[in-house]
């Protein structure tokens, strides 16, 4: 009797956990294979991003004669303005000689 009880108990616990094991194998198994699907989904969406990205920037691109024309353009337009602001400086300093000379000779104009 105590063998069949032993076989009766440990039998079906035995069987249990090895199906139980199995299925979170399968169960594993099968989360894993959804991450790499997901994964691949994901992979795929971001090469077609770069491949838009790269058309958009084929579609913009200058050739280096017009980037060149552009640079020159800018160099030319910032001495401009400088010369322009050097210009204003030297005005705005004449004009400041210009009433300061007018307020010393007002003010000296009450003393004689």
């Amino acid at each position: 009797m105590g063998p069949e009880i032993i076989a009766a108990i440990i039998a079906p616990v035995l069987t249990g956990t090895i199906s139980l094991s199995m299925y979170l194998n399968k169960k594993n198994s099968d989360f894993i294979t959804q991450g790499f699907n997901r994964l691949h989904g994901t992979i795929e969406s971001i090469e077609r991003k770069v491949d838009d990205l790269r058309l958009d920037v084929a579609k913009n691109y200058v050739t280096n004669e017009e980037l060149t024309a552009h640079i020159t353009g800018e160099e030319a337009w910032h001495v401009r303005f400088g010369d322009e602001m050097a210009q204003m400086r030297d005005e705005v300093t004449g004009t400041r000689v210009i009433v300061d000379r007018m307020w010393m000779d007002y003010q000296n104009q009450g003393k004689m």
